[in-house]
């Protein structure tokens, strides 16, 4: 089974790892490569908790800020288990998406208690302050890290593509989705698609790359990364698969 990861360094690693303990051996070609800012400035005064909507955000925290007794909100399990390994030990994981996660806070605080410091990159997907605007939620955001598009596809992956046989491909977001798109097209690559299926970590993650010609594209159940790669054991299941929302 080949098996491309797309997402950027150090996440592309953990999720080889989760993979050759699977006994894959994948090829591991980022199409983002994470910059993290030098600094996070951002002042905590009137702050009652902490957002973070990926793990990057936890670890552009984490060797730049010494502050952990505030309550941490996390999109979903690999976000907040970041959390607590930097030592952050209220955390609350909203395990899902963006809409999920204003769900949560919610129902777990009082606006009037004070603000929320969002933690992000520079491109996020989803708009967490638009969601809790109107529950009367002030969200301050704090950029951490950039995500910044590659030239090329590694020659590895290409080499899988052209191949002709069956490539899965991971896709860990909706910006990543829509750049590797743009790195076979940019390359012609988007004619060998019919052997290639798509798997996302949620039906967002696949919506830029609907009607490209992928052979199909399989969403996990669940926004998380043990669901992600749940997609792989079974490949009689992906042979036979169709766009799975």
């Amino acid at each position: 089974m080949t098996v491309l990861v797309t997402r950027g360094w150090p996440g592309a690693e953990r999720t080889a790892s989760g993979l050759r303990r699977m006994g894959i051996d994948p090829i591991i070609s980022p199409v983002l490569d994470i910059n993290f800012r030098a600094r996070i400035d951002a002042s905590l005064d009137g702050v009652q908790a902490l957002v973070f909507t990926s793990a990057n955000g936890v670890r552009a925290w984490g060797p730049r800020r010494t502050e952990r007794d505030l309550p941490v909100f996390a999109v979903a399990d690999t976000t907040a288990q970041a959390a607590r390994d930097i030592g952050f030990k209220k955390v609350h994981s909203a395990r899902g998406d963006v809409h999920s996660l204003a769900a949560l806070i919610r129902r777990k605080l009082n606006p009037e208690k004070g603000s929320l410091l969002h933690v992000r990159g520079i491109h996020v997907s989803g708009d967490l302050s638009g969601a809790l605007k109107p529950d009367g939620f002030k969200v301050r955001d704090a950029i951490g890290y950039g995500a910044v598009a590659v030239d090329a596809l590694g020659e590895e992956a290409i080499a899988a593509i052209i191949s002709g046989a069956p490539v899965s491909v991971l896709i860990h977001s909706a910006r990543g989705a829509k750049t590797f798109l743009d790195l076979l097209r940019k390359f012609g690559l988007h004619h060998w698609l019919g052997s290639v299926t798509a798997l996302g970590i949620s039906s967002n993650s696949l919506a830029p790359l609907e009607g490209a010609g992928f052979r199909a594209l399989v969403a996990a159940a669940s926004p998380n990364e043990d669901a992600l790669l749940a997609l792989l054991d079974d490949s009689s299941e992906l042979a036979s698969a169709g766009h799975a929302s």
